[in-house]
Protein backbone atom coordinates (compact mmCIF):
# COMPACT_ATOMS: atom_id res chain seq x y z
CA UNK A 1 0.00 0.00 0.00
CA UNK A 2 1.58 3.46 -1.51
CA UNK A 3 0.01 5.08 1.48
CA UNK A 4 2.74 3.45 3.86
CA UNK A 5 5.43 5.28 2.77
CA UNK A 6 3.62 8.77 3.08
CA UNK A 7 2.71 7.37 6.61
CA UNK A 8 6.65 6.61 7.40
CA UNK A 9 7.40 10.30 5.93
CA UNK A 10 5.16 11.98 8.20
CA UNK A 11 6.75 9.67 11.09
CA UNK A 12 9.71 11.00 9.86
CA UNK A 13 8.75 14.72 9.46
CA UNK A 14 7.46 14.78 12.95
CA UNK A 15 10.89 14.03 14.05
CA UNK A 16 9.63 10.94 15.60
CA UNK A 17 10.94 7.34 15.36
CA UNK A 18 9.22 4.06 14.63
CA UNK A 19 10.04 2.92 18.37
CA UNK A 20 8.25 6.09 19.86
CA UNK A 21 5.46 6.03 17.39
CA UNK A 22 4.69 2.41 18.40
CA UNK A 23 5.24 2.87 21.50
CA UNK A 24 2.68 5.69 22.28
CA UNK A 25 0.07 3.93 19.55
CA UNK A 26 0.09 0.63 21.82
CA UNK A 27 1.45 -1.39 19.26
CA UNK A 28 4.49 -3.46 18.17
CA UNK A 29 7.67 -1.56 15.91
CA UNK A 30 7.58 -4.37 13.72
CA UNK A 31 3.70 -3.68 12.71
CA UNK A 32 4.15 -0.35 12.42
CA UNK A 33 7.09 -1.62 9.63
CA UNK A 34 4.55 -3.53 7.87
CA UNK A 35 2.31 -0.72 7.53
CA UNK A 36 5.02 1.57 6.52
CA UNK A 37 5.96 -1.11 3.83
CA UNK A 38 2.66 -1.12 2.53
CA UNK A 39 2.30 -5.55 4.01
CA UNK A 40 -0.61 -4.46 6.08
CA UNK A 41 -3.38 -2.32 6.73
CA UNK A 42 -3.91 -0.78 9.58
CA UNK A 43 -7.77 -0.81 11.48
CA UNK A 44 -9.00 2.59 12.09
CA UNK A 45 -8.30 1.89 15.98
CA UNK A 46 -4.78 1.60 14.93
CA UNK A 47 -4.99 5.05 12.62
CA UNK A 48 -6.46 6.57 15.64
CA UNK A 49 -4.29 5.43 17.55
CA UNK A 50 -0.70 6.60 15.36
CA UNK A 51 -2.50 9.89 14.56
CA UNK A 52 -2.57 10.53 18.14
CA UNK A 53 0.47 9.19 18.66
CA UNK A 54 1.85 11.46 16.30
CA UNK A 55 0.06 14.73 17.70
CA UNK A 56 -2.63 14.89 15.03
CA UNK A 57 -5.90 14.47 14.48
CA UNK A 58 -7.21 11.72 12.36
CA UNK A 59 -8.81 13.72 8.93
CA UNK A 60 -4.84 15.03 8.94
CA UNK A 61 -3.01 11.80 9.13
CA UNK A 62 -6.01 10.39 6.28
CA UNK A 63 -4.96 13.40 4.09
CA UNK A 64 -1.38 13.36 4.50
CA UNK A 65 -1.44 10.01 4.05
CA UNK A 66 -3.23 10.26 0.91
CA UNK A 67 -6.12 7.69 2.31
CA UNK A 68 -8.69 10.20 1.92
CA UNK A 69 -8.41 13.29 -0.81
CA UNK A 70 -9.84 17.01 0.59
CA UNK A 71 -12.85 16.93 -2.27
CA UNK A 72 -14.21 13.52 -0.41
CA UNK A 73 -13.57 15.25 3.27
CA UNK A 74 -15.81 18.08 1.83
CA UNK A 75 -18.50 15.89 0.46
CA UNK A 76 -18.32 13.39 3.05
CA UNK A 77 -18.68 16.62 5.89
CA UNK A 78 -21.63 18.15 3.49
CA UNK A 79 -23.44 14.89 3.53
CA UNK A 80 -23.04 14.40 7.18
CA UNK A 81 -26.17 14.44 9.67
CA UNK A 82 -25.90 17.27 12.37
CA UNK A 83 -25.65 16.02 15.68
CA UNK A 84 -28.00 17.32 18.73
CA UNK A 85 -25.30 19.19 21.11
CA UNK A 86 -27.70 18.19 24.38
CA UNK A 87 -26.57 14.53 24.16
CA UNK A 88 -29.95 13.80 25.10
CA UNK A 89 -29.85 10.18 23.01
CA UNK A 90 -32.46 11.80 20.59
CA UNK A 91 -31.36 10.87 16.78
CA UNK A 92 -29.32 13.36 15.16
CA UNK A 93 -31.59 15.71 12.62
CA UNK A 94 -31.15 16.02 9.40
CA UNK A 95 -29.49 18.76 7.76
CA UNK A 96 -32.31 18.44 4.64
Amino acid sequence: MWYGMRLQALREHSGLTRDAVSLRAGISPSTLAKIEAGLTVPSIETLIRLANSMKVRLPKLLLEAGVIMREDTRVALAEAPVCDSDHSGRRAKSRS
